[in-house]
C-alpha cells in the first residue's frame, strides 16, 4: 500500500512538473502568468498528495503548505525569476528549473504527509 501510494505520487508530480515546465516555458516572458499559473497547480498537485494520504486540504492548509515548500527551495525560485529573463535561451532554463523545482516540491509535500501519518 505504502508502495503504492509513493508511485502514485511520483506520477502526480511527474505529471505537474511536465505542465509546469511546458507552461513556464511558453510563459515565462510575460510578467505575473507564471506566479499565478504555478500557484494553481501547486495547489493541485497538494490537494492530489493529500487525496492519496486520505486527507481532503482545505484551502488555507493548502495554501500554508505550499508557501512552507516555496520558502524552502526559495534560492530555487529566485534563480528561476533571474534567469527566465535571459533572451532566448531564458524560456528553456526556466522551464528546467521549474521542472526541477516543481518535483522538489512534490516530493516535499509528499513528506509532509507521510511525516504527520496523514
Amino acid at each position: 500500500m505504502i508502495e503504492d501510494r509513493r508511485v502514485k505520487a511520483g506520477e502526480i508530480i511527474d505529471d505537474i512538473a511536465q505542465t509546469a515546465a511546458t507552461l513556464t516555458a511558453i510563459f515565462s516572458q510575460i510578467p505575473g502568468m507564471g506566479v499565478a499559473t504555478l500557484t494553481k497547480l501547486y495547489l493541485e498537485m497538494a490537494s492530489k498528495i493529500a487525496a492519496l494520504f486520505g486527507r481532503k486540504l482545505e484551502s488555507q492548509e493548502a495554501k500554508s503548505l505550499v508557501l512552507a515548500a516555496c520558502n524552502f527551495y526559495s534560492t530555487d525560485i529566485v534563480q528561476k525569476s533571474v534567469l527566465g529573463w535571459i533572451p532566448l535561451i531564458g524560456n528553456i532554463i526556466n522551464a528546467k528549473i521549474t521542472y526541477d523545482l516543481t518535483k522538489n516540491i512534490g516530493w516535499f509535500l509528499y513528506k509532509h504527509f507521510e511525516e504527520i501519518g496523514a
